[in-house]
């Protein structure tokens, strides 16, 4: 077996939608930060279907914009 095969493929953090209590710095990545829960869904929603992107939603509430 090769290197190549054991290897997953990343998808890129496009973007991170966040609320005012969210800690997040660094990266490259696009960050929002909403003002409630509500906001915070249909930016993520606009967001992901601008860019066509997948969505998946952290433990600790992050939205993450997955290149799709």
């Amino acid at each position: 077996m090769s290197r190549d095969s054991a290897q997953k493929e990343i998808s890129p953090i496009l973007a991170a939608v966040t609320l005012p209590h969210h800690k997040v710095s660094g990266g490259n990545s696009f960050v929002v930060e909403a003002n409630d829960e509500e906001e915070q869904k249909q930016i993520m929603l606009d967001i992901a279907k601008a860019i066509k992107g997948d969505v998946t939603k952290t433990s600790n509430g992050i939205y993450l914009i997955l290149k799709g």
